[in-house]
Formats: structure tokens, sequence, C-alpha cells
């Protein structure tokens, strides 16, 4: 299983609603979905989840909040859950604004995990370890997390338990500046974790679970909300979609080749999405994909174009799904 992230450091950008549709695209061609919602927000829950079915999760504690507290009252270790069953090859973890509570433990876990201790590995693998153990119960292909828009602790044990990470963003000046952040943040990351297993074998320590290999690759970015005029970008966002490839390469590429992450070869941008306007949240009342909504939910016009829409996504879905193939074989090699 291929476990993917969608990550960037500043929040509107489209992220979940990106992550979805890519996703339901991947399972409409018949690969096995698991979504994992990372983000307390829990706006991908919502997206997947009808409000009945959300709140009996919520109520009975099937989030990744209930199989993480555990580790959090100390009680025992990650407690995997069935996951809901959301289309036929598609199934979710569902999210809770209580996972903070498990990110208050986590730099805990970290520092105790880069000086060798056996517990702090237990706390820094625990979502690699979930989302591996709920992944292979529903032999999914890929694992698509959505990651919430911070460099937090959280966030760090779920980019180093993925084979690799997409950056969704905006052609503005904020989206740009959140590049090097996120990529300086991730090659630390790496860097520690690579100490923090160097640590472990010198003291000879062994665990009764696979540790992640910890160097997630930059998979590409995908641009998207911005306005067009006459199928081309307005021109106050052109200056900043033009920057982005540069920006990409220096400030999230460049840091994760030198801590010996795989890259994929090719332009790094994935493709772009124009704004898709009043589809997105029509889809989320729905709890469908934009080319799934039908004539009814999106009518006239909208229904064309929401069908239109999944080309766009089938064709990211192939891009994503070709570049972590590739530097999953990176690895083993």
């Amino acid at each position: 299983m291929r476990i993917i992230s969608f990550f960037n450091h500043k929040g509107g950008v489209g992220k979940t609603t990106l992550l979805y549709n890519v996703g339901m695209a991947l399972a409409s061609h018949g690969k096995r979905i698991l979504f994992v919602d990372l983000d307390p927000q829990a706006n991908l829950t919502s997206a997947a989840l009808s409000d009945t079915v959300l709140q009996r999760a919520i109520d009975q504690d099937l989030t990744i909040h209930g199989c993480l507290q555990p580790l959090v009252d100390r009680s025992g270790d990650v407690k995997p859950i069935s996951p809901f069953k959301i289309r036929d090859t598609a199934w979710i973890l569902p999210g809770h604004i209580a996972l903070s509570e498990f990110e208050e433990i986590a730099p805990t876990g970290w520092t105790e995990a880069v000086a060798g201790n056996a517990g702090g590995f237990r706390t820094s693998t625990a979502i690699y370890r979930l989302i591996s153990e709920v992944g292979e119960v529903v032999q999914a292909d890929f694992a698509m997390m959505d990651l919430g828009p911070n460099v937090g602790a959280l966030n760090r044990t779920a980019i180093l338990g993925s084979t690799g990470f997409v950056v969704p963003l905006a052609p503005d000046l904020f989206s740009l500046t959140a590049l090097s952040s996120v990529g300086k943040s991730a090659s630390l990351w790496v860097s520690e974790w690579q100490a923090a297993i160097g640590s472990m074998e010198r003291r000879q320590l062994s665990f009764p679970f696979t540790l992640p290999e910890g160097k997630p690759a930059p998979l590409g970015y995908v641009s998207q909300q911005f306005s067009v005029y006459r199928q081309e970008p307005a021109e106050a966002y052109r200056r900043w979609i033009e920057q982005i490839p540069e920006q990409y390469q220096k400030g999230i590429v460049e840091p994760l080749s030198r801590s010996g992450a795989a890259i994929p070869p090719g332009a790094a941008s994935l493709g772009e999405v124009k704004n898709l306007s009043s589809l997105v949240p029509i889809a989320q009342r729905s709890n469908k994909a934009i080319f799934e909504l039908s004539g009814v939910e999106a009518r006239g016009a909208q229904h064309t174009r929401a069908r239109d829409t999944y080309m766009l996504f089938s064709n990211l879905a192939k891009e994503i799904s070709e570049r972590v193939e590739y530097v999953a074989g990176k690895a083993k090699q």
C-alpha cells in the first residue's frame, strides 16, 4: 500500500476537495482507497459521510481519536477500527477535533525516539502503524491522508510515514512563501528520524512492528482556485503562477533531495484545477465527488461542468499514482 499525504503549511488552497476527488477518481478505476482524515477540522470526514453516519462515528468514537486514545492516556497501544465504507472500493478512517490530544504527546514521543527510547518509537510511529493495519484489512492500494495546514508534531508523524506527499497551492504570495516552510520542516524531520534510527541500532533495540523508512518523496504540486478569462489565467495571478516552479524546486525538491528522498522525473507540476465555484459546496452536501453529481443535484450547465471534471481528476490521479509507484520502486533499490 502506498501512503500519500496532501500537505501545505498554508490553508484555504482546496486541499481536501482535491484529495477527495482524486481519491474517488482512483476508486472509479477499481483501485482500493483508504481515506484518512488527520486534519482536526475533519472536513474530509464531513465530505465523505452523511450527518447520520458521522454522528454515530463520533458518539461511538469510531474515529482516529479513538484509535490513538490508548496512547494518549497511556493505557495501551494503537487500537485499529474498521473504516467506514463509502463506495465499493473506498473507505474512510474518520477524523475528530480531539486529535489535538495526540498532538500534545507527540513532541515528547519524538524527543524520546531521537534519544533511542523504545516508548518514543511507539508514539512516533502510531499514525503509520494504524494506517498500515487498517489498510491491510481493506486491502487498500492507496491510503490518502488529509493533513492540517501546519508543521506541527501530528503532521510530522504523518509525513514521515508517507511514501510521498502532494502540495496543493494557490497562485498567491502566501502559498509561495509556505513552500520553503514545508521543505525546511520535512527535510529536518527526515534528518532527525534517520538519527533516531541510528540511535536505535546502536542500542540494539527491536520492536514488534515495522518502522517507516521516513523519506517521503515530494510528488509534485497542484495549483488551483484561480480566476480565468477566456480559458487563460487572470493577469492578477499570472505572475504568481510563473514563480511556482522555481519556488517549489528551491523550497521543497532541493531540501528533500539532500535528505535522501527520491524525486520523481518530469515537471514538478501535476496539473491545474480551475475555480469550481458553486460545484464544491453542492458536492460536499451530497457526500460525493464533483463528477459524481447527478442532474438533480447539479442542473443544466452546472451538471455538464461537473461531469467534465472527471477527466481532470482522473488525469491527476494517474499522474500521482505513477509518481508514487516510481518513488516506491526507488526506495526498494
